[in-house]
């Protein structure tokens, strides 16, 4: 794996540098010393407990051979895979699945990381429940969107008439949780513990990332010696300029501090793009609180001589794709015209093992900068509590009129906001530092995905803001940190809609549509709740049509 920048970038790079080496950077890391973020005890505590992805690699190593025992088994037994799981979770067997697509002789992956009906439907309809094996992965198991999908796939693997319908799970999980307990009971296939030292978006290199891409076919091994390898160049010893995750957080951390410039924009071709989701979710959660955050910019249009802002910088992944020329003329045109850039070649595509330890480190570098815990996530609960609250009144037989209102707006927006004159009061409320966030609830068929990018792009070319996209309620988990957390500086568009057709969750009195719209309100009421600027919408079929509407508003 390589890296360089251009003369801007590397100017950046050894400011950042600098601080790295006044703050001890290197030597504390790998001796886990806290106080290279926080000084504080509380801080220090959480701190010291989420540093196990340090060396995962051998951790997972060493118990390689059970992961790969298994994946012959499943290779055996099951056509299907299919992950059920958030954030972390979800996101690593993604890039697996998308980088190395379908094995030959293997399951082939799906990932399910939604509670839209829609979603979980599609994904239904690509399986036969009799001949799949589902992965419940969660730390603690508690998470309410991989237990609806469980109770769901649960009694389809029974209706499918299977007996012993456990058989087709198993747990991904740390020791002695909810869901190890619930997997004892239901008699999953098997249980795979992991350390409970890791957080979730540190966790691509351990059971949660490496068993689904063992079960997939890809050679866990070479990914994990691969990473190994690259680790003797982030080492504590080796020369700062062969390390490149020291680099990258230095870049990081220097474009923001030094630079006023906190939206990171991440070029990538088309065949990788989800590494950048995995990368959005690292950064946004690990930076994005006391009022700070990097602002990852991932899967926008790419626009030759566009006039971007100098709030941006930029990382470009190179691989070796279809799609990487297209993307390496707008990384040159950056570099050319002054943009700070650093491009990182990615050789093949069993160095993702290094390249998640490479971001991992770097965004732990980053932090160090900014002086903030990179490790805890205080904002994501609101969420949660507030989804909680709605999903209560559901269960009660009250269903909040605000789940599926045609419009909210929060108390920034003037309360006579109508529909026609939305987007002028959105655009009105811009600041100069601020960037538009489109947050759907949807299905992204690719009608529907087409719709969304093409309103994204309009916003982007209208503005010339960054504009982030996220489907919820995957991005609670990825970058719902930063939106809450960060230092109030970006605006907001929430839609939902009604679904196609709804999917009942087996033993709750509500639907996987009633679940999804809650969590839109619930995030809705969490922004407003920290003075964010934020609008729902609610549409109702057809949404792909309903989106392009709302695209000639803006």
């Amino acid at each position: 794996m390589k890296m360089n920048a251009n003369p801007m970038a590397e100017g950046i790079i050894r400011e950042g540098i600098i601080k790295l080496e006044n703050l001890d950077f290197n030597g504390k890391f790998w001796s886990k010393d806290p106080t290279l973020w926080k000084k504080d005890p509380e801080h220090q505590e959480l701190i010291k407990n989420f540093l196990g992805w340090q060396k995962v690699y051998d951790w997972t190593l060493e118990h390689i051979e059970d992961v790969l025992n298994f994946a012959q088994e499943a290779k055996k037994d099951y056509k299907y895979c299919v992950v059920m799981g958030m954030g972390g979770s979800s996101l690593a067997p993604e890039v697996f699945r998308t980088l190395f697509g379908k094995q030959s002789g293997y399951p082939e992956l799906f990932v399910l990381d939604s509670t839209n009906p829609d979603w979980v439907a599609d994904v239904r309809s690509k399986i036969n429940p009799a001949e799949t094996l589902f992965i419940f992965a969660s730390k603690s198991g508690g998470t309410v969107e991989p237990s609806s999908q469980f109770a769901y796939f649960f009694e389809e693997v029974k209706k499918a008439g299977v007996k012993n319908a456990g058989h087709h799970f198993i747990a991904i999980t740390d020791a002695n949780t909810g869901l190890q307990e619930l997997a004892k009971k239901n008699k999953f296939r098997k249980i795979f513990t992991n350390p409970s030292d890791i957080g979730g978006r540190f966790s691509a290199l351990s059971f949660f990332g490496i068993v689904p891409a063992a079960i997939m076919g890809v050679d866990v091994v070479k990914i994990l010696t691969k990473a190994k390898e690259a680790a003797l160049t982030y080492a504590a010893d080796a020369p700062v300029k062969d390390n490149l995750a020291v680099k990258l957080g230095a870049y990081m951390g220097a474009c923001y501090s030094n630079h006023s410039k906190d939206k990171m924009t991440v070029l990538a071709p088309q065949e990788i793009a989800t590494f950048g989701l995995w990368a959005e979710q690292l950064v946004a959660e690990s930076t994005g609180k006391e009022g700070k955050g990097i602002v990852p910019v991932v899967g926008e249009a790419l626009h030759r001589n566009f006039d971007y802002r100098e709030d941006r910088f930029f990382v470009y992944l190179a691989a070796d794709t279809d799609d990487n020329k297209r993307v390496a003329e707008i990384a040159k045109d950056l570099a050319e015209r002054g943009f700070p850039i650093v491009t990182i070649c990615m050789e093949d595509n069993y160095q993702l093992g290094a390249m998640y330890l490479l971001w991992e480190i770097a965004t732990a570098a980053a932090g160090a900068i900014l002086a903030i815990d990179p490790f805890d996530q205080p904002n994501v609960q609101e969420a949660k509590t507030l989804t909680k609250n709605v999903l209560s009144k559901l269960s009660a037989g009250d269903i909040p009129a605000e789940v599926t209102a045609p419009l909210i707006v929060s108390k920034d927006l003037a309360d006579e906001v109508k529909l026609n004159t939305l987007a002028q009061d959105f655009y009105s409320i811009l600041e100069s530092n601020d960037y538009v966030a489109i947050l759907p609830y949807l299905w992204p068929s690719k009608e529907i995905d087409e719709a969304l990018n093409q309103l994204r792009d309009k916003i982007l070319c209208r503005t010339k803001r960054s504009v982030v996209f996220g489907y919820g309620p995957r991005y609670l988990h990825s970058s719902g940190q930063l939106h809450k957390g960060d230092g109030n500086n970006g605006v907001f568009l929430l839609i939902s809609a009604d679904p196609q057709e709804d999917v009942k969750i087996p033993g709750q009195s509500y639907t996987f549509g009633q679940l999804c719209n809650a969590q839109a309100l619930g995030d809705f009421q969490a922004l407003e709740n920290k003075g964010r600027r934020v609008v729902k919408l609610h549409l109702q079929q057809p949404v792909a049509q309903a989106i392009k509407k709302l695209s000639d508003l803006f």
